[in-house]
């Protein structure tokens, strides 16, 4: 598909009321961030220094859960800290932490939040979830100096809601044969490569999200011949690693490890796989989160998994769905899912969620 079709094939999927923005108490305007029913977004032309605190985001069909990501540049120990508060009614909550990210693990400023859940809520590593809906909610980011008093350069916020078992049998719209018989290009890469428990968060089995963004940053390094967007898997797992979670599968962290590299993304809650249709009708492989039980999905390596991603690459010519799936050896990444089978664990293991993860510039025209 041609660039130009890129905001045509999404916009057909995605369209529908988007989340509105009114300026709180304390809260700076927003310039015309783009967004959907679970998507925010706002970007950044200069970016913002100190503490930046978003304008009241409101959400009409209310949520329970919220997933903050960020595209940042943190040079020489430079940090961010992320927080988001919910209304409950018209009641406000606490604001919760959600993440302080470095690009250097060393620094002690890379980690997600613990403590203890309040009458509202808890996160838990990279989700915040509410006891009750919420309407509205407001997102801040504090920016700390590094050495040499360098700044982070934040050029992208995120924010998507969920709302707990409706994400599961939210209705995704009709199949978008457009999409069927598109397969991408995305280089093969497993996540065995430390097959040993004493690798950085736990080695291979525990490695599947930065192999998953190892495989889209060389896809597009490989499309563009931009060389410094491909890194190894452990390079990637050292650049994602959370010393709290002591894993590499914190979502938001992910993403912003691609950023640091020049690459844009955000974490994003879908309705169904045709909204991942229309990511590859644009020619975009995503990164999906599953949850497996035994049975549940026929052709996969493993019998079971509490929490899984892969790259979903495209979709054969009968709509079931091509993906790497970095569990494999070496020549049995690429394999091919049964599509009800596969959006079920999708679904219901994760309620939607999905890294992208491309160039600024192509994914601007998108959102």
């Amino acid at each position: 598909m041609g660039m130009g079709n890129l905001g045509r094939a999404l916009g057909l999927a995605l369209a529908c009321t988007a989340m509105s923005v009114s300026s709180g108490a304390g809260a700076a305007a927003d310039p015309s961030p783009a967004s959907h029913p679970r998507l925010w977004l706002q970007r950044f032309t200069h970016p913002p220094q100190g503490r930046y605190t978003s304008g009241v985001v409101e959400v009409p069909s209310g949520f329970s859960s919220a997933v903050v990501s960020w595209n940042v540049t943190t040079p020489n120990g430079s940090w961010i800290e992320t927080h988001l508060r919910a209304r409950i009614g018209q009641r406000w909550t606490a604001w919760y932490d959600m993440g302080h990210w470095s690009a250097q693990l060393s620094s002690d400023n890379r980690r997600s939040r613990t403590a203890a859940p309040d009458a509202d809520g808890r996160v838990d590593t990279d989700t915040l979830f509410l006891r009750a809906p919420a309407n509205a909610f407001q997102v801040s980011v504090e920016s700390h100096a590094g050495a040499a008093a360098e700044v982070p350069q934040l050029t992208l916020l995120a924010v998507t809601t969920g709302s707990g078992k409706n994400d599961a049998s939210a209705r995704g719209g009709a199949p978008s044969h457009v999409a069927w018989g598109h397969d991408i290009a995305v280089p093969e890469r497993t996540q065995h490569v430390h097959d040993s428990p004493d690798a950085l968060g736990g080695g291979g089995e525990a490695w599947c999200s930065p192999t998953s963004v190892s495989m889209v940053m060389a896809y597009w390094s490989e499309r563009l011949h931009h060389p410094q967007w491909d890194t190894d898997v452990a390079t990637a797992a050292n650049g994602a690693f959370d010393p709290v979670y002591d894993g590499c599968g914190n979502w938001p962290f992910n993403v912003a490890y691609a950023s640091e590299h020049g690459l844009a993304g955000w974490v994003e809650r879908l309705r169904g796989l045709r909204d991942i249709e229309a990511y590859v009708e644009a020619g975009l492989p995503v990164i999906a989160s599953i949850k497996v039980k035994p049975g549940e999905l026929a052709g996969s390596p493993y019998k079971k998994t509490d929490g899984h991603l892969l790259v979903v690459r495209g979709f054969d010519k009968g709509g079931d769905v091509i993906v790497n799936d970095p569990a494999g050896r070496p020549g049995n990444i690429r394999r091919v899912y049964r599509r009800r089978q596969f959006e079920h664990v999708w679904k219901h293991g994760s309620g939607g969620i999905v890294y992208v993860i491309g160039p600024p510039d192509i994914l601007k025209r998108l959102r």
